[in-house]
């Protein structure tokens, strides 16, 4: 990469899923408002910034995953069109894109599950980073690692490449996957959950192998940039033996 900054943190990439934005906001009387994911919205733009000031090179947000969008109600779906939106323009409009070269890029089926002017609203935000090389943004809308997972087949099989080792079908199915540009995740940071620590749909299933996870005890719209810093700091003080 051509950007100078030191990666403070071990970290290539960096990989978060901001659970608990509607018990949140139950807790703070707004849920169903167009307010309830405001404050979510603001901490993911704190925290995604704080990550690259550090270094992080690879920085993947999960925004909502295909059931999000498709199961829950309409309003609850507007309003988190509008939280798209706003993150992604937040995020391109601050100069920190331009002088690290950060670009945005978004996975997952969100074309076929969004309205128009989400979708175009979007893809101006993506538009307007298209150039940038040194840092990936990456927020994963209307996401499904299992249906990620049996597109990546699908083109697999229709390919039919020649494979003779596992490692060789591993490798030729990733770079058929949505996340196929990619590198592996190092941690994942999912806040909500501690009582119930685990993953959803297979949430970056073809490059989470040996990722570490990080389960805060907070809802996502009370993590702080501070402390994605002290997780970050943490994980640089590890040793990772990869099961050696």
């Amino acid at each position: 990469m051509s950007d100078s900054t030191h990666n403070e943190t071990g970290i290539t990439h960096l990989a978060i899923i901001p659970d608990g934005n509607r018990r949140w906001a139950r807790q703070a009387g707004i849920f169903g408002t167009p307010k309830m994911y405001d404050k979510g919205a603001d901490r993911g733009y704190e925290v995604i910034k704080r990550a690259f000031e550090l270094g992080v090179p690879y920085v993947s947000f999960w925004g909502g995953s295909h059931s999000n969008l498709t199961d829950r109600d309409k309003s609850q779906v507007k309003v988190l069109e509008h939280m798209y939106s706003y993150l992604a323009n937040k995020l391109i409009e601050d100069p920190m894109i331009k002088e690290k070269g950060i670009r945005l890029s978004i996975i997952g089926q969100w074309r076929e599950l969004l309205s128009e002017k989400t979708v175009k609203s979007l893809q101006a935000a993506i538009d307007k980073t298209a150039e940038h090389s040194n840092y990936t943004l990456t927020l994963l809308l209307g996401y499904d690692g299992e249906r990620e997972r049996g597109y990546a087949l699908q083109q697999l099989l229709a390919d039919a490449p020649a494979i003779d080792t596992w490692e060789e079908a591993n490798k030729e199915l990733k770079a058929r996957a949505w996340t196929g540009n990619l590198p592996d995740a190092d941690l994942i940071i999912r806040t909500g959950a501690w009582h119930d620590p685990h993953s959803s749909a297979n949430f970056l299933g073809l490059i989470s192998a040996n990722a570490q996870y990080e389960f805060p005890q907070v809802l996502w719209p009370d993590f702080t940039a501070e402390m994605a810093e002290e997780v970050l700091s943490g994980f640089s003080e590890r040793e990772r033996r990869y099961g050696k």
